[in-house]
């Protein structure tokens, strides 16, 4: 009786129009609720035309704007669960990595393996279009799966304003974000 009441619970679905092929997509919206995180609403749909995949996370419980800070230091850091929602901008400053939020950006749950993951398969879409050369691509991706196996520490700080986004793991810091007009303020006052 316990696992049912942690079943998502589909609560909307709608049409939205698919941004490579104009294609229609039909999006089901589920409500999940994550233990020792709170309630999401997790949206997800493919385009029947181009098998684009649409999906986003959402925290359904407001947060105040948030950075993020998490320590890969061996191969068990790699399992922590990432929740990064479609406004967040993720930084792994070790290896020059950044994601910006922009139009398309899309939330998601998965964990820093699969990060990392993303990254390396964003790596070989940009050697396959010929926008690395063989030498930076070899260096990027040997990093890379280093990352992935956490055989190489780094650090991944997300910024938030949303206040959605987390790392859940006893090792994530999480520390009050500045607004724009607050760090302006702030900036004023020194």
């Amino acid at each position: 009786m316990e696992n049912s009441a942690r079943m998502p619970e589909r609560v909307f679905q709608y049409t939205i129009k698919c941004p490579l092929c104009g294609g229609e997509i039909i999006v089901s919206e589920y409500k999940y609720t994550i233990p020792y995180y709170g309630d999401i609403l997790i949206s997800s749909g493919t385009c029947p035309r181009c098998n684009y995949v649409y999906r986003n996370v959402d925290q359904l419980s407001g947060a105040e704007p948030r950075k993020i800070i998490y320590r890969v230091e061996s191969p068990d850091d790699v399992n922590a669960i990432v929740i990064k929602s479609a406004y967040a901008k993720i930084e792994i400053p070790e290896l020059g990595l950044i994601v910006e939020p922009g139009v398309y950006s899309q939330g998601y749950i998965t964990t820093i393996e699969g990060l990392i993951l993303d990254f390396i398969n964003v790596v070989d879409s940009l050697y396959k279009e010929k926008e690395l050369d063989s030498t930076r691509y070899t260096e990027i991706l040997q990093k890379l799966n280093k990352a992935r196996n956490g055989e190489l520490k780094f650090t991944i700080i997300i910024y938030d304003y949303m206040g959605i986004s987390d790392i859940v793991s006893d090792k994530t810091t999480r520390e009050k974000l500045k607004t724009e007009e607050e760090h302006r303020e702030s900036k004023a006052a020194s």
